[in-house]
């Protein structure tokens, strides 16, 4: 892009509930069609889609290439996506027995993400050399259903930041280990 072009953008101020201003950028320009008042909740609806971003960057590691080449960084980033979309697949239907438990207690739970990536990575080549995969498939919804993690509402927490990320070759941002 030359450098005199320019991109037009709608520029939305939101306030959060602790008072911190967020500065929205969209090229929704019709506030008639896309008032301002809807762009709040609209910003919160991505909250899914960024949780699944930090657990591809932090528990995934898609920034720490085991290699330098194209096709091993291409095979890395595939795998990893591959990865979470497996695990999410199996870890769907044992959500109905982690809610009947989650009835019976004072606490909610679900599953540990990190851990059960972390045996997925140990498992998935079983998955398709072995000749009756369901089987692993029902071992790992189990293992997964073991591996819990109490779920806190509402919890806010300031982020501070130690290092600038350019200052070192990766660092996890979480608290979270190495899914190995």
């Amino acid at each position: 892009m030359p450098a005199e072009s320019t991109i037009d953008i709608r520029l939305i101020r939101v306030v959060l509930e602790d008072g911190t201003i967020e500065v929205l950028a969209t090229n929704l320009f019709d506030p008639e069609q896309y008032p301002q008042a809807v762009f709040k909740d609209l910003y919160f609806m991505r909250w899914g889609i960024e949780t699944n971003f930090e657990t591809v960057k932090n528990k995934l590691q898609l920034e720490s290439f085991s290699g330098q080449k194209i096709r091993t960084i291409l095979q890395d980033f595939h795998i990893s996506f591959f990865l979470s979309n497996l695990q999410e697949i199996i870890s769907k239907p044992c959500e109905k027995e982690i809610e009947r438990k989650n009835n019976t207690t004072r606490i909610c739970y679900k599953i540990n993400k990190n851990i059960a990536l972390g045996i997925m990575k140990n498992r998935v080549i079983e998955l398709f050399i072995n000749n009756d995969p369901e089987t692993i498939l029902r071992l790992l919804a189990r293992v997964f259903q073991q591996h819990l993690v109490p779920i806190r509402p509402n919890r806010k927490y300031p982020r501070f930041r130690k290092y600038n990320k350019s200052e070192r070759k990766y660092q996890t941002l979480t608290n979270y280990k190495r899914a190995l």
